[in-house]
Formats: C-alpha cells, sequence, structure tokens
C-alpha cells in the first residue's frame, strides 16, 4: 500500500511500525487485516477490522485506506470499463501469476 520511497523511510525506523498494544501489532498487519477483510464477503469481519483500525490507529487512518482502497477499485473498473489491455511485457511477465490464479479462463480476460 506504500510507495517505494515511504516505504524505505519507514524500513529506516522499525520501531514506528509496531503499535503499543497488548500484544504488539505492527501497523502493517493490521492494515493488511483490515484490506483482506473490506474485500472479503464477510461483513462480521469487515466490522471487527474497521473497529480495531479506528482503536489502535484513529479514525483518520480509517479514512485513508478506506479512501487508497477505494481508489484501487475505481481504477480496476475504469481500466476495465475502457477495455484496457495489458502491455506485452506486462503479458510475459503475470504469465505464471495468472496461470495460478486460473485468471485467464474468465470469459472476461483479455490478454
Amino acid at each position: 500500500m506504500m510507495l517505494r520511497a515511504s516505504t524505505d523511510a519507514q524500513l529506516k525506523n522499525p520501531e514506528s511500525e509496531v503499535i503499543a498494544v497488548d500484544p504488539p501489532v505492527s501497523r502493517s498487519a493490521l492494515l493488511e487485516q483490515f484490506v483482506t477483510a473490506v474485500v472479503g464477503a464477510d461483513p462480521v469481519a469487515a466490522e471487527a477490522a474497521r473497529a480495531d483500525l479506528v482503536d489502535q490507529l484513529g479514525a483518520e487512518w480509517l479514512i485513508d485506506v478506506s479512501a487508497v482502497i477505494a481508489n484501487f477499485e475505481m481504477m480496476t473498473r475504469l481500466a476495465d470499463a475502457t477495455g484496457a489491455r495489458l502491455r506485452p511485457e506486462q503479458l510475459v511477465a503475470s504469465a505464471s501469476m495468472r496461470a495460478e490464479l486460473g485468471l485467464d479462463a474468465f470469459a472476461s480476460a483479455r490478454t
């Protein structure tokens, strides 16, 4: 979820990554839990992840992370709506992942 420069800056100060709760949890783990829950199909898990995020990082983080998730969803829909295709080098780079996930079998697959 972070840009390379942000990630590099975070790695220089790993203590800033840990949230002081009992037991301690990393900010990355909390954000990953939130993203996984809200894009999943379990509304109870999503609500619990929202509450955890607000409790441990505050409402501002919930708003920012939700906006990032929404933006990625929007970009995907825009790409799909415009018929965007992968560039040749992207097709090569993603071939094994697409095969592993069975993505090329979808009726909507465009290669």
